[in-house]
């Protein structure tokens, strides 16, 4: 930014929490890191909006700022509400600060709102080595909130922690988990088990849109590394998949669209 005189900083210090929020949503748009500085003050505001919009904006700009960024953030996990937590998390994800990982794990199981645990969740597939076991207990408990458990077990299937045996084994036990089985398959779909794709498939034919939708984000996702040994030997058949979700759901072909494309061939 240009030392204070732009709209956007005239914004942030407006003191009005509408044109603050903006700003930095603007400010995300255009990815300027130079800007953490002058948001930094923002995550001391009484706004529970401006805060939790100040985690998110320094989180995705504060990248090449961790030592900055990463303590505000790990302090702001500690905020009474939750949508602040919850930005903090998913910012801390962004910018894997190692002093937070402890206070991620711990709060895991233990923060109250699902919505911060499911952000913690997926923030700590961005740090490999730590918090497996936890992350294995989310996936196993049927009494967790659904988006918590996919996060968990999508982090897994990131980290590449969990040895193939064992997420295997997990996708026997919960494959037809009606709160997690198609992400369980994914996951072990990724590791090398080609057999997963076929029941995939057979339940992409019956899914509501909202679970079509999750198949379409989980399929994506697969396009990422750790890339699936069998990808490009599948990607027809992926490809058929998606055809199905596409039909089923109209408003999905753009979205189908955009995975197609980028599928191996």
């Amino acid at each position: 930014m240009d030392g204070g005189g732009s709209p956007l900083n005239s914004a942030l210090t407006s003191g009005n929490p509408g044109e603050q929020v903006r700003a930095m949503i603007e400010l995300i748009r255009l990815g300027d890191g130079r800007a953490v500085a002058d948001i930094l003050p923002l995550v001391e505001s009484r706004d529970v909006a401006v805060r939790s919009e100040a985690a998110r904006a320094i989180g995705y700009l504060g990248v090449a700022q961790v030592p900055v960024v990463g303590p505000v953030l790990l302090r702001m996990l500690s905020d009474d509400d939750e949508m602040v937590r919850n930005e903090a998390a998913e910012s801390l994800g962004l910018v894997r600060y190692g002093p937070a990982i402890d206070v991620l794990v711990d709060q895991l199981r233990a923060d109250p709102s699902w919505i911060v645990r499911a952000s913690i969740a997926e923030a700590l597939g961005s740090y490999p080595g730590h918090g497996t076991a936890d992350l294995v207990e989310c996936v196993r408990d049927i009494d967790e909130y659904g988006a918590v458990r996919r996060y968990a077990i999508d982090s897994l299937g990131r980290t590449g922690d969990l040895p193939r045996a064992e997420i295997l084994a997990l996708a026997e036990e919960f494959g037809r988990d009606e709160e997690i089985g198609p992400q369980v398959r994914i996951v072990a779909y990724r590791v090398g088990d080609q057999s997963q794709l076929a029941e995939i498939s057979r339940e992409a034919a019956h899914m509501d849109h909202e679970d079509s939708a999750r198949l379409l984000n989980d399929i994506e996702y697969l396009l990422q590394p750790p890339i699936p040994p069998t990808l490009l030997e599948d990607s027809a058949r992926i490809k058929s998949m998606l055809d199905i979700v596409a039909m089923r759901w109209p408003l999905s072909s753009r979205h189908v669209e955009r995975i197609s494309d980028m599928l191996p061939t």
